[in-house]
């Protein structure tokens, strides 16, 4: 397997700031009442302030998200694609029987392994639905392992790129967040054409991570998880400018501060 390369997450053509910087505070989802920022994970939609801004797309094929029963809501990167994509994007909880009765000819499975076929190398005219899995790496091999139907289906893998997630990883930096995985399956599924039609597809994950990476420039002496890939915070380059940093190693090993970031369901204690 080549190396796996870093993305430039700032290149991305989408730029969530204007909108959800409105955000500041929870409120009330408009359709089940929950307590939500910017959208409701149970719902997969924007709060109503800002619903008519976000960015609609719609994607050449069908989307259909494999979530582990024990992956939590709030955890979980898969619902940005549905928020965005609400008409080709669907999100499964996991169940042995979820795709009895499934015609899995016409389908693929996002999943790496010796039978794995690039998915620029392939005819995706042909495919009508893609799967993803959404979970850890070892409760989606499990998956995949027992399911016969996740078995029959052609398996497809993307270039390998570095994560650029905020949660740390106990493999190594190539496992990418799932909506970071969709997205690079519906780009390169077109190779060289692309074009940025499908970067709204980062439009939450862009804004978050270029938040936290703020949030931890202003305040350089603010530890973090030394779990976390070296260097993960990049001081020099993050909006708002960095004061002058404190002496200290580049990772230190503490919690994050999950209520000045404004993402507490965003993150977990460390």
């Amino acid at each position: 397997m080549p190396d796996a390369e870093v993305y430039d997450i700032h290149a991305l053509n989408v730029d969530a700031r204007p909108v959800l910087d409105r955000c500041t505070g929870r409120v009330s989802c408009a359709s089940c009442g929950k307590s939500v920022k910017y959208f409701c994970y149970y719902c997969a939609r924007p709060i109503a302030e800002i619903e008519d801004k976000v960015p609609q797309i719609q994607l050449p094929f069908k989307l259909d998200v494999i979530k582990h029963a024990k992956e939590l809501d709030g955890k979980s990167t898969a619902i940005h694609a549905k928020i965005v994509a609400p008409q080709d994007v669907n999100i499964i909880t996991y169940a042995d029987d979820c795709l009895d009765g499934v015609d899995v000819q016409n389908m693929a499975l996002l999943f790496p392994g010796p039978e794995a076929v690039d998915v620029v190398e392939m005819d995706m005219s042909q495919i009508e639905r893609v799967v993803v899995i959404d979970g850890t790496w070892s409760q989606a091999k499990a998956m995949v392992k027992f399911n016969p139907q996740l078995q029959r289906m052609q398996k497809v893998t993307i270039k390998p790129r570095k994560t650029r997630f905020w949660r740390y990883q106990t493999v190594d930096e190539s496992y990418l967040a799932t909506i970071e995985a969709i997205y690079f399956l519906y780009r390169d599924s077109v190779g060289s054409r692309y074009n940025g039609e499908y970067d709204a597809l980062m439009y939450f994950y862009k804004y978050f991570y270029e938040h936290i990476q703020g949030v931890y420039a202003a305040k350089p002496e603010r530890p973090f998880t030394s779990k976390h890939q070296k260097n993960y915070i990049n001081y020099h380059d993050a909006t708002p400018a960095p004061a002058p940093r404190s002496a200290r190693n580049d990772v230190a090993k503490a919690n994050y501060d999950i209520d000045d970031l404004g993402l507490d369901d965003m993150f977990e204690p460390l």
